[in-house]
Formats: structure tokens, C-alpha cells, sequence
């Protein structure tokens, strides 16, 4: 696939509520639908938890298709990359590594995740570490808290960050 074709869009922090910003976050939340609802039989209410509004959200498209999706949380306990997701068949290309990179450089603070247990492999290639080897369950999915021990990194594409 022609890495020219790709576009990431940033939404800020409390800007996906914004009327403008309503259709980026729709993509979103349909590429969150199609991987987590629909693939891995997590509720929708428990993936639409009324936080989106809140949170800033990495979107990749190709084209005009949404492909990949991430949501950045800032919580108690630091900033959190979750909804981590991408479509099925835009899968082994890195553009999971592509979305957590832009993420991690435009984070503040201590990042974590909750990752699940089978894609922690993919997390410890980027540098996460497992934080606690105790799996806990999240939409019934098995997990583990890891956390990026590094700098902040630099971004490794252009994003667009709609006004």
C-alpha cells in the first residue's frame, strides 16, 4: 500500500465534540465498532463509555477509508493510549506501531495501557514493559497494565489537526 494515500488526523483533547470535529470522531468510533464490537464481541456500552467527547483521538485514513483508530486519555494516573484499533485488513503493516508512535509524542506525562495479554508481544517490540504480570479481565478480554519507561518520542509522520 502506497504510504502517501495515508492521512493522520489529531483531535484534541475536548475537541471531538466540536461540530466540526464530529465526523473524524464518527470514523473513529466506526473503525472501534468494526474491531472491538463487531470482532471481539465487546458491548458497545462498554466501549462507548460517554468519554470520547473528552479525549484526544489519533484517526488514520487511507484515502477516504478510516483505518485505524486511538483514543488518549489523561487519568489519575497518568496518560492512557486505549482503543487501540485497526481495521482487519489494513492489519500487519505497521500502522498500529505508526498510530501508538504519533501518540506517544504528542502524550504528556507517565503513558500506560492496558494492553491485552495477546497483543502484549506488539507492545514490548515498541518498548513497553509490563508493569505487574497479574491479568485482570476488561469486557471480559484478559489484560496487563504496561508502561512506556522511555522519553517522549518524536513524531514519526505528519498529522493534520482539524481547526
Amino acid at each position: 500500500m502506497d504510504r502517501m494515500e495515508q492521512t493522520v488526523i489529531y483531535l484534541e483533547a475536548g475537541s471531538a465534540s466540536l461540530p466540526t470535529n464530529a465526523a473524524y470522531l464518527a470514523l473513529c468510533q466506526q473503525v472501534r465498532r468494526s474491531v472491538f464490537v463487531k470482532e471481539q464481541g465487546v458491548s458497545e456500552s462498554i466501549d462507548f463509555d460517554g468519554k470520547d467527547g473528552l479525549c484526544a483521538h489519533l484517526l488514520l485514513l487511507f484515502g477516504d477509508d478510516a483505518v485505524g483508530t486511538l483514543r488518549i486519555r489523561v487519568t489519575e494516573n497518568g496518560t492512557k493510549l486505549e482503543r487501540i484499533s485497526i481495521v482487519r485488513e489494513y492489519r500487519k503493516q505497521g500502522l498500529g506501531e505508526l498510530l501508538v508512535r504519533c501518540a506517544l509524542a504528542l502524550a504528556e506525562g507517565p503513558v500506560y495501557i492496558h494492553a491485552q495479554v495477546q497483543s502484549e508481544g506488539f507492545y514490548q517490540r515498541l518498548g513497553f514493559v509490563v508493569q505487574d504480570q497479574r491479568i485482570f479481565y476488561e469486557a471480559d478480554i484478559p489484560h496487563k497494565t504496561m508502561i512506556w519507561p522511555h522519553e517522549k518520542g518524536a513524531l514519526p509522520c505528519t498529522i493534520t489537526r482539524p481547526s
